[in-house]
């Protein structure tokens, strides 16, 4: 390279810069440019090196939203949505909620990758992953509620299961007896009144967290 001495480099004071109005970034916006002289000073202890010219210029450039806006960020948060709607099914329709569940998670696992295709590989986390982590933690969460009130209702059924069994067995072990016991009918009546009650209140808890999560969630 040649010092200062021999070469130095310079921007025209008239018309430092022109940029073309015919080049047009398809995904980008050109904000604004900026031109410096970055001269370096490059010495020793031993010896002087000597100044060395250099120009900088700078390009501000802003990405348009639009183009990410309807073809990942929307259709995202409409995924989500959808998997909300699992919180007005019923809970005792179980394929219906866990088909909607997954199918949300495994559409916003194709739209993340969809995304990424479009950007260019970085070492770094992008703000696009932190929004698609957000989205794939409000489904996650969403397919972990319907399990937990899941859980809930298969009690129910396992106790209301129980009940039936004991009831049965309860009737084959007086039907032959000729003078019915009283006392074992009344507290049969009240181990199942008793029961009936649990399964009631569980149930209202499992519909509880369904009506707390529509409005959580959102």
């Amino acid at each position: 390279s040649h010092t200062t001495d021999d070469l130095i480099f310079d921007w025209e004071e008239d018309v430092p810069l022109v940029v073309s109005d015919d080049i047009e970034l398809p995904q980008l916006d050109l904000i604004k440019t900026e031109k410096k002289d970055c001269t370096q000073h490059y010495s020793t202890v031993l010896f002087f090196a000597g100044n060395f010219t250099c120009l900088k210029l700078t390009f501000t450039l802003k990405r348009r939203l639009g183009y990410y806006m309807f073809h990942t960020y929307i259709p995202t948060c409409l995924i989500v949505i959808m998997s909300w709607v699992s919180f007005w099914i019923r809970p005792e329709a179980v394929p219906a909620r866990v088909t909607l569940g997954v199918t949300s998670l495994l559409t916003l696992s194709t739209q993340h990758a969809k995304s990424l295709d479009s950007l260019p590989p970085v070492s770094y986390i992008k703000a696009i992953d932190i929004f698609m982590a957000t989205c794939t933690v409000f489904v996650f969460l969403s397919l972990m509620e319907f399990a937990l009130v899941n859980v809930i209702l298969e009690e129910c059924f396992t106790m209301k299961l129980k009940q039936r069994i004991t009831r049965k067995k309860f009737e084959e072990s007086i039907k032959d007896v000729e003078v019915q016991n009283d006392i074992l009918v009344i507290n049969m009546e009240k181990k199942s009144s008793a029961i009936s009650r649990q399964v009631k209140r569980r149930k209202i808890w499992a519909l509880r967290i369904d009506q707390v999560s529509r409005v959580i969630f959102p």
